[in-house]
């Protein structure tokens, strides 16, 4: 027979259990708020840089403008860490297609640098201010959350 005690025990750690993931839950979002400030702190760093060497060189094919994508793009991936740690590998189909169409909207960006190509209203509506980063931001953030799958999305 089952004493009255034991269901106490059992009900109180369960509670625990269940503060104990609140509390990793704080400890993991403290610590990517941490890093997530050291990314934009760094960033900025090497967008400086950038910056310089285009204004020094005359150049504007060159670091000013695969450091802005990557920055962004890392910072997309890291953005998609905000999930959690992911638990497994899975595809998820949707997400890879914007990570696709993203990727497609950029490169044709990347090669208007480099050729001389057609570029429609509606292209240009879409880079004309910050279009480029968001385009890189979102690539890196579908691409992780395409491939992965994170405790918060089961």
């Amino acid at each position: 027979m089952v004493s009255p005690r034991h269901f106490e025990d059992v009900e109180s750690d369960e509670s625990e259990v269940s503060s104990l993931r609140i509390n990793s839950r704080y400890h993991y979002n403290a610590l990517w708020l941490i890093g997530a400030i050291l990314l934009i702190y760094y960033s900025s760093f090497i967008l400086d840089f950038a910056n310089e060497w285009k204004i020094k060189n005359f150049n504007v094919r060159g670091y000013n403008l695969w450091l802005p994508i990557l920055t962004s793009f890392i910072s997309g991936v890291y953005l998609a860490f905000i999930h959690g740690v992911p638990k497994q590998i899975r595809i998820n189909r949707s997400r890879i297609i914007v990570f696709f169409i993203s990727i497609l909207l950029l490169t044709y960006f990347v090669l208007s640098f480099y050729f001389e190509l057609p570029e429609p209203d509606v292209y240009i509506r879409i880079i004309k201010y910050n279009g480029p980063f968001f385009l890189e931001l979102i690539c890196g953030y579908s691409v992780i959350t395409g491939l992965l799958r994170f405790k918060d999305q089961e």
